[in-house]
Formats: structure tokens, sequence, C-alpha cells
């Protein structure tokens, strides 16, 4: 019984440690993602934003591809999404947008919520990127108004 008990203890001090962890890279992420959004855009610029947007991908990469999070954040001129790691920036002109849509999956990859997925044209053929976030009505509101 105490070795179980020991065992029990060391494998619950290794998870915890390991939670830990990630909560810390996380939030040091997440705090980087919001430096950048400060540095990038001034406040008039900004439509809309959020900071903890999970990415599912581009449709043209398929299934195989790193997800990630990040920001997403909507301007006059444009939809950027931000990827904290690895760090990269996506942008998608307002102009280029043909549809906004809500589904509960994307490139094979389901969620119990509905997502927000741009459908876009940036003169390569339609592709399409998508995120689990909150507010997707708003978000998804606020690009069609701005795509007339």
């Amino acid at each position: 019984m105490n070795t179980f008990l020991i065992i029990a203890v060391s494998i619950l001090l290794a998870v915890s440690f390991l939670l830990a962890i990630l909560l810390i890279v996380y939030s040091g992420n997440r705090r980087k993602i919001e430096k950048i959004v400060q540095e990038k855009f001034t406040k008039e610029e900004l439509l809309c934003v959020n900071t903890k947007a999970a990415f599912l991908g581009i449709q043209s990469t398929g299934g195989r591809q790193i997800r990630g999070n990040g920001a997403i954040v909507l301007t006059r001129e444009a939809l950027f999404f931000i990827r904290a790691v690895p760090c990269r920036e996506y942008k998608i002109p307002i102009r280029s947008i043909k549809s906004v849509t809500m589904p509960r999956s994307f490139n094979g990859k389901s969620v119990l919520v509905p997502l927000l997925c741009v459908t876009y044209d940036m003169g390569e053929g339609e592709d399409s990127m998508a995120w689990a976030l909150t507010d997707v009505m708003k978000w998804k509101a606020a690009i069609e108004r701005m795509t007339g």
C-alpha cells in the first residue's frame, strides 16, 4: 500500500508540475502576442481583437499543419492573425474576403462550438482559414459589415 501511495503522489506531483509549466508558457505567449498587437496597431485601427484565438489552419494546407493560439485582429484594411508559436503573421485584405461562415469542423478537426471560417481569394484561388474564439457571431457580423 505504501508503494502505491508513493507512486500515486509522484504521478500527481509530476502532472501538477507539467501543468504549471504549460500555464507559465501559455501566459508568456499571450503577453508576447498582446505586446505585438499593441506595437503593430493603434487603438483607432482596431475594430475587433481577440488574443485567445485558436487557429485551426488553412484549408489548402490540409489537416496536417501546425495549429496554434494567437491574436486575431480586424482593421478596416485587413483581417490579421498573429500566431504565438511558431510566431507567424497572416493577413487577409478585406477586399479579398468572399464569405464568413460558422462551421463546427474544419480540415477534419471538429470542435463543440461554432468556428469563425473566412473564405478569401488573394489572386491564387479561393482558400479559407478558421479559428475557435469567443463571440463568433460578433466577429462574423463585423467582418460582413466591412465586406459589404
